[in-house]
Formats: C-alpha cells, structure tokens, sequence
C-alpha cells in the first residue's frame, strides 16, 4: 500500500505528522516482531506448555508470582533431567517476555500518537530510538 492511499494509522489520520510517525513506528513493529516470532515458533509454545504440565504433574504450577521459588523447587531436586527442563522452560518464557514487551512499547508510542495533535520532539526522540535498535 502506498502512502497516498492510507487514510488512517492506528486511528491517526495519515496526512498528520503523528499519522505519518504511528505508520513508521508500524512498520518498524512489523518488521521487529517479524523476526522475533520467526524465532519463537508454534513448536516452543506446545514445548512450553507441554513443560509446564510435566512440572504440573509433580505438583509445581509455576506462576509470575512464585516462579522464583518454583525454580528452586525444581533445581532442589537434583534431577537434571527436570533442571534441563526448567532451562528449557526459562528460554522459551525469556523469548515470549522479549515479544510482549516491544509489543507493549508499541502500544505506548501509538497511544502518546493518538493524543498528539502536531509534532513533539520528546516522542520523535522515542520514534527515533525505536528505529535505530
């Protein structure tokens, strides 16, 4: 799609300088995420689950609020086939938090966007940054 024929980015109108600002911050998303979701396949994610119901089975449910202590739980065993599982486990949810978090950083940007009506060059600066990672 050509320039011309955006009308709107991300409820923007795209003849605006934030219009223009949201469409470049999409593409570089685009472009990001493309290449992280190349790395975090539909098979890491049954991998992931498939770990996290075998630690379910011993009656560890790892959650965001005590995985610290179900890491060392699971380590405290000795059994290193369940420490190489954890390892595994920890990538894979490293990979995923990685994902989340530049999809959060986008929303941020296209919401600051929405509510800028010309330019501000404390969000261009954050556009900027974006670009150049």
């Amino acid at each position: 799609m050509s320039e011309r024929e955006y009308i709107e980015v991300e409820g923007i109108p795209y003849s605006t300088y934030a219009g223009k600002a949201a469409n470049a911050c999409r593409k570089k998303f685009r472009g990001l995420m493309g290449e992280d979701l190349l790395i975090v396949k539909l098979l890491d994610f049954i991998t992931l689950m498939t770990l996290n119901n075998k630690f379910a089975n011993i009656g560890i449910f790892i959650t965001d609020t005590n995985r610290e202590e179900c890491y060392i739980k699971i380590i405290e065993t000795g059994d290193e086939t369940l420490i190489t599982d954890l390892e595994q486990y920890i990538s894979i949810k490293d990979s995923i938090t990685l994902i989340e978090n530049k999809k959060i950083e986008y929303k941020e940007i296209i919401s600051s966007l929405q509510n800028l009506s010309d330019k501000n060059d404390e969000l261009v600066a954050r556009i900027e940054a974006l670009e150049n990672k």
